[in-house]
């Protein structure tokens, strides 16, 4: 399926900051980059990325310098350097259950961004997603995975069925990322832009999302 990336980043911009945001060519490039992977990925079904001596000798001397960061769940089904046929250095993953947007999520988003300069912060939810099932289902769990679970049922809101459980998710986690100044202001001067898509654990195929009618 053939994708308007700018029609993505910019429902992923409004979703996130309430606006428009001014394009961000660097950020357009890495979408496009990623979906490429994702092609990849379905056509050889493994990671042609390199993942050798050299490039982790260059990375621990010269830093890194990922063209993206991805926001996913922590289920294992679900390897976005696989995925996206990424290799050492190229994604800045966070991960938890749920792609919930926690302080320490939202705190390594600001450092990708504001430190590491990437221009694109995806968020990723998935088909099957055992903490949206969870909060569909209303289960309570002791401990901190109940405070989890009733995050993600705040993101899931009134939704009855389980992809449109998972996209309201994801657009949730999308939204709190307007929370922070320091996106806020990299995103107003055009260095950063949001995106959000769903993966198929079945089929490895990633959907881009954009506006719906």
């Amino acid at each position: 399926m053939e994708h308007s990336y700018r029609e993505v980043l910019t429902w992923g911009g409004q979703l996130a900051m309430d606006e428009e945001l001014p394009l961000c060519e660097a950020a357009e490039s890495s979408l496009q980059t990623l979906m490429r992977g994702n092609a990849r990925y379905l056509e050889h079904s493994r990671n042609p990325a390199e993942l050798t001596d050299r490039i982790r000798l260059s990375t621990a001397a010269e830093g890194q310098k990922p063209y993206a960061v991805v926001i996913c769940c922590a289920d294992s089904r679900v390897p976005p350097e696989h995925i996206f046929s990424a290799g050492i250095g190229d994604l800045f993953v966070i991960r938890n259950a749920g792609n919930v947007m926690t302080p320490s999520a939202l705190a390594s988003a600001e450092y990708a961004a504001a430190h590491l300069h990437v221009p694109l912060i995806l968020v990723m939810g998935h088909r099957g997603c055992g903490a949206v099932m969870a909060a569909l289902q209303k289960h309570r769990e002791p401990g901190a995975l109940g405070d989890l679970i009733a995050q993600v049922a705040a993101g899931v809101g009134h939704a009855h069925n389980p992809r449109e459980a998972e996209r309201n998710n994801l657009c949730h986690s999308l939204d709190a990322l307007g929370e922070s100044e320091v996106l806020r202001d990299l995103a107003d001067r055009g260095r950063l832009a949001f995106a959000g898509a769903i993966y198929d654990i079945r089929s490895g195929a990633v959907e881009l999302l954009r506006d719906e009618p």
